[in-house]
């Protein structure tokens, strides 16, 4: 199965050009992770908003990283998160204008909570 995106824990066959670049192909055992975006247009994006995010969604079971250079992070949520509560947080933070979020990768239990398209 070739997905488009990947997701923490996910482990993939790994192709090498002649160039001795490396290039993503098969899921060859997806982990059940999530892995959500989200934009952070608060005070510009600041590292300050950013944290405050990833420390939001800690509370419910979550990791992240921060990627300052697009005013983003990035969400690692694993099968035993609560994943209602998480996208409920996600959909009214984007409603009050906290946020822009979008999935990366997520899973069928991720689908299944919101009817969301396959990846």
């Amino acid at each position: 199965m070739v997905r488009p995106w990947v997701a923490s824990g996910d482990v993939i066959h790994v192709d090498i050009d002649g160039d001795g670049l490396r290039w993503a192909g098969e899921t060859v055992r997806a982990s059940e992770n999530c892995t959500i975006r989200v934009i952070v247009p608060k005070d510009g994006g600041s590292a300050a908003a950013r944290q405050t995010v990833l420390e939001t969604f800690h509370r419910l079971g979550t990791t992240g990283e921060d990627i300052s250079q697009f005013r983003m992070v990035a969400l690692d949520i694993p099968p035993e998160a609560g994943l209602q509560r998480i996208r409920k947080l996600l959909e009214h933070g984007e409603a009050k204008g906290w946020w822009h979020w979008e999935e990366g990768c997520v899973t069928a239990a991720w689908r299944a909570g919101a009817g969301t398209k396959e990846d």
